[in-house]
């Protein structure tokens, strides 16, 4: 029986993404600690493991105006400043804790530090795209998108430089790059993702194992699944990512005489009531106020998935042979994004080019052609086929015992 400690940033996708690894684990007889934001705490305790929460850290004080969630660039400085914050409160709990392995996300920066400084073999978890130069370099995106990026970050650069050397100096590490802060690699590196949702794929080494589980979230919920019909449209932004109140109002006009049911997930910026003349063949449901919509049930029921391109909705609505229509609000899920267009599994429409009737047409595109939602099944056979949690629990202790 071994005893592993798991360390996540508190984004819903990411920690969700675990759940499939921690049960398997436990059913084997691992022990393991999870560390996340009290929010996660019944789920994580269902799945048999011990909830830690993270300790409370003071108010961020510098040059990021709508921290924790800026843009990527601005991103590095969070993750740099939290590891300056949670690190000095963490690591002797842990040392007492007395951990055969440690897994930590792909942007938990603290958690691969706190390895190195307690010489314990660790796992990265990658919920989003493995992401290396070659492949950020590879991506028109990035040229595209990247001035912007760099002129609404200018002021916190410097500060990433600031607090990456401080973190440097106060724990004798080698440099901290500011791709250190995204992907946090190890010897082993988990992708819940199959390959064929992964761009450059094949620029990977071993290192980077494809396991491409989907886990139920233990959670309660209050939709009525009864009002589903047969015909439904699903639209959902996820947690973080946000399309703005007029992309809503966009999909009202969109699908207003549509023959398909449509379901719509508020995203945070949006409360029911911004949106008038609700035609009859919608269901507003709004996280904030409605709670929880459970996205594992709803998409067995769905003809097209209309999301941002995030790499859980992604794999989910391949799982369940949903084609999709991808628009992106991150750089992150762009990569994504060109992928699903990729395989052929849906189709990427640029958030700046969404109206009323770019979303109709696109969305008559996918429903009238097959080939979409066969190339979705191809991406779930692959995603069933990559092993998923059995699988992943079997290559993680078989390094960590090759590491010791």
């Amino acid at each position: 029986m071994g005893k592993g400690v798991f360390l996540n940033v508190s984004g819903g996708g990411h920690v969700i993404a675990t759940y499939g690894m921690v049960g398997e684990l436990v059913l084997r007889g691992e022990q393991i600690t999870y560390y996340e934001s009290p929010r996660f705490k019944e789920e994580i305790e269902t799945l048999g493991a011990t909830f830690r929460p993270y300790p409370d850290i003071r108010p961020y004080e510098g040059p990021l105006p709508d921290f924790p969630y800026h843009n990527e660039l601005a991103l590095a400085t969070v993750l740099t400043w939290c590891s300056l914050e949670y690190i000095p409160k963490l690591l002797d709990e842990i040392r007492e804790l007395k951990p055969d392995y440690i897994v930590h996300d792909s942007l938990c920066l603290w958690g691969k530090i706190i390895a190195r400084l307690l010489n314990v073999p660790a796992a990265c978890s990658i919920h989003t795209p493995a992401l290396t130069w070659r492949i950020v370099l590879a991506n028109k995106g990035y040229w595209l998108d990247m001035p912007e990026m760099f002129l609404k970050s200018f002021n916190t650069m410097s500060e990433f430089r600031k607090l990456a050397r401080i973190l440097q100096h106060t724990y004798d590490l080698p440099r901290i790059s500011f791709m250190d802060t995204f992907t946090n690699r190890q010897g082993l590196n988990i992708c819940h993702t199959p390959k064929e949702l992964q761009s450059s794929a094949e620029t990977l080494d071993d290192t980077y194992q494809f396991v491409a589980s989907v886990q139920n979230r233990p959670c309660k919920h209050n939709f009525p699944l009864e009002t589903l019909k047969e015909k439904l449209i699903y639209i959902g932004f996820g947690t973080i990512c946000d399309p703005g109140k007029q992309f809503f109002l966009d999909c009202l006009e969109a699908f207003r005489d549509s023959e398909y049911q449509v379901l719509m997930n508020l995203s945070k910026s949006t409360a029911p009531g911004d949106l008038e003349n609700v035609p009859d063949n919608f269901i507003i449901w709004s996280m904030k106020k409605d709670g929880l919509l459970p996205q594992l049930e709803v998409l067995p029921r769905a003809k097209l998935f209309i999301m941002n391109g995030g790499m859980g909705g992604a794999r989910e609505s391949a799982w369940h042979e949903v084609p999709m229509i991808a628009i992106p609000t991150t750089f992150e899920t762009e990569l994504n994004s060109n992928r699903i267009e990729e395989q052929g599994a849906g189709m990427l429409l640029k958030h700046k080019n969404v109206s009323p009737k770019t979303l109709r047409k696109c969305a008559d595109k996918v429903l009238s052609d097959p080939s979409y939602r066969q190339n979705s099944k191809r991406i779930g056979d692959a995603c069933r086929n990559a092993g998923g949690a059995k699988r992943t629990a079997d290559i993680l202790l078989n390094y960590v015992r090759g590491a010791h």
